[in-house]
């Protein structure tokens, strides 16, 4: 069974179909180009007027992103949505909630078990930052990181949500040809 299966899949908006009758099935390791419409269709953010999508064996069809997300389904954007006045760290660190909860009462109480995971937590986000060289950065604010920096961390962070599958939406909008080449050998990497 493929991770990612897609059945008859259409979107129309008004008399027009943006998506029509699109079938296919994504594995592991497989590296697929997609348009937009369609990456929003498969990550909840527009809901098919027709077909289904499954991921792992669960209905998407339905479910906000965010629980998409939490089954599995990580995604970057077209245009950066980082929290630009957090840290690039706490940019990584919010993209973890979604596996690793903490327990209210720990947490508030701040027994051992809360700054353990935090510690786990943190080496876990350097160890991403690391791979895509932001790791010095882990403490600037993501809006005074140059744009192709900005691109990695969005990457970063969609890694973070630890996805059975991540659909990219035009990772090199905007960089310039170096920074695309750099890009695309990355992502060759970490496939």
């Amino acid at each position: 069974m493929a991770l990612l299966e897609v059945k008859q899949l259409t979107k129309h908006f008004g008399g027009l179909t943006a998506v029509g009758d699109v079938t296919l099935e994504l594995n592991e390791g497989e590296l697929v180009g997609l348009k937009t419409t369609l990456f929003n269709l498969l990550t909840g953010v527009y809901e098919p007027s027709e077909g289904t999508v499954t991921l792992d064996g669960h209905l998407l069809n339905g479910k906000q992103p965010y629980k998409i997300a939490a089954l599995g389904l990580g995604r970057t954007f077209q245009n950066i949505r980082l929290f630009k006045d957090l840290t690039v760290l706490d940019n990584v660190l919010i993209a973890f909630s979604n596996h690793h909860k903490q327990h209210v009462f720990a947490s508030f109480l701040r027994l051992p078990a809360f700054y353990k995971n935090e510690k786990e937590l943190k080496a876990k986000a350097l160890e991403l930052l690391k791979i895509f060289d932001l790791d010095g950065d882990a403490e600037t604010l993501a809006k005074n990181l140059a744009y192709g920096q900005q691109r990695r961390l969005e990457i970063v962070r969609a890694l973070a949500t630890e996805p059975k599958i991540l659909f990219l939406d035009e990772p090199a909008a905007g960089m310039n040809p170096q920074e695309t080449a750099e890009l695309t050998e990355l992502i060759r990497r970490i496939k």
